[in-house]
């Protein structure tokens, strides 16, 4: 999903340094599709939104409806406003960054996008999405045991915690020496520590890399 995405707004930002219209821009947007989403609308601002639209896109401004976006959207950071026909999410800087509403959904990042469609409107849905909103220590478990990359990033901490690297690190921090100065050691635990943190960090990058 996150390439498709990206192509639909590479292609809205090189027509936009064209001068090219919104308008016009919307009228030739590409229509891309993947797992069940398409893109296929684009909504100008900064940042510029990209969406879905089609009246299979099912969703009603109801009191319950928003209180599960505003879960959705608390859980990511954003706070939400309600117009008389969308629900609009905002980021920290007040800018809008989602729309939610009834036959369309558009979104500013493309992982937003597709939490949104699998989440709100059931696109796709998997495991993780169906237990999104769900409430309790057992969802929360659920959630955790649903989610593949936070499972194995944990798994990775715990490599780390229980690793010998860092226990020799420890070592050097705590084991006074006839030979070598108490400055050394904890030198050699502070470099030991940092070169372990900097493979982690390098696998989980490579591993995991930032969806923008």
């Amino acid at each position: 999903m996150s390439e498709v995405f990206r192509k639909a707004l590479g292609y809205v930002e090189e027509q936009k340094k064209k001068g090219v219209d919104d308008a016009v821009i919307q009228e030739k947007l590409p229509q891309l599709k993947e797992g069940g989403f398409t893109i296929n609308k684009y909504l100008p601002g900064s940042p510029p939104l990209l969406g879905m639209e089609s009246p299979n896109l099912k969703f009603e401004i109801t009191p319950d409806n928003v209180k599960l976006v505003e879960k959705f959207a608390k859980r990511r950071g954003y706070t939400v406003k309600t117009a008389s026909s969308e629900v609009i999410l905002l980021d920290k800087n007040g800018r809008t960054v989602a729309i939610v509403s009834n036959g369309m959904f558009a979104a500013a990042s493309p992982k937003l996008f597709e939490d949104i469609g699998k989440v709100i409107y059931g696109i796709a849905r998997d495991l993780k999405a169906e237990l999104e909103l769900a409430d309790g220590w057992e969802a929360a478990i659920a959630r955790i045991l649903a989610d593949r990359e936070l499972l194995d990033k944990l798994l990775v901490a715990i490599f780390f915690i229980l690793s010998p690297v860092l226990w020799i690190a420890i070592a050097l921090f705590i084991t006074p020496s006839l030979v070598f100065p108490r400055e050394l050691l904890v030198a050699f635990g502070v470099v030991t520590l940092a070169f372990t943190a900097y493979l982690v960090k390098i696998y989980l990058n490579e591993n995991f890399p930032k969806q923008k």
